[in-house]
């Protein structure tokens, strides 16, 4: 995550202060935020969430493990791990901020600095974040996640299998042909696909 900073516990927010008075209606308005936690806790935390009334989401896929003795059971595997996404109004994240579990929000570095000298908080777009669980709820294929911004590449759409009709950039690595979706912020997922079951767009 080098690409990214964040902003911790300390009273600036997106605004530049804690004690604006009143919210404007951009302030009222849900958006998805990334939540810095401690690694191995992503699943323990979004059920803390839940059970505050907060919308939380890890980024996990379902994987089938076979054990030893032939038992085969489902488990959840955590793809971006450290990260929590959190659903939030700015009123609710200023609350959130300051949980014992919540380490920081994520900042666009990319993004220019403010009147206060920090980046504003890196935010997710609600439609990457359906593509992002749609990937991960039905790819048939182990997805792993890549901490670059990926920018060569053609645009393709999967015409096969359980992803069909699903659309990103493809690239070439090692012989083998990868579907990416890049997120504004974090990065990009990925996911193995063959030749066959792809075309251009």
């Amino acid at each position: 995550m080098s690409e990214t900073s964040e902003i911790s516990h300390s009273g600036t927010t997106a605004l530049g202060v804690d004690d604006a008075v009143g919210f404007s209606s951009d302030e009222k308005r849900r958006v998805w935020y990334v939540a810095v936690i401690n690694r191995n806790s992503e699943k323990l935390i979004r059920e803390k969430l839940l059970q505050k009334g907060y919308e939380a989401y890890v980024a996990s896929q379902l994987e089938e493990h076979r054990w030893a003795n032939g038992r085969k059971k489902k488990v959840e595997r955590v793809v971006i791990t450290a990260r929590i996404f959190i659903r939030l109004t700015e009123e609710e994240r200023r609350e959130v901020v300051y949980l014992p579990y919540i380490n920081s929000f994520m900042t666009d570095k990319a993004r220019f600095v403010n009147e206060y000298g920090t980046h504003p908080l890196a935010v997710i777009p609600d439609h990457e974040m359906q593509m992002l669980r749609f990937m991960l709820s039905n790819a048939d294929m182990p997805v792993d996640f890549i901490t670059t911004h990926l920018r060569a590449g053609d645009r393709i759409r999967i015409v096969r299998g359980a992803l069909k009709g699903f659309e990103g950039e493809v690239t070439r690595l090692l012989g083998e042909t990868y579907v990416f979706i890049r997120l504004s912020i974090l990065g990009a997922a990925t996911m193995r696909v063959t030749p066959q079951d792809i075309e251009l767009i």
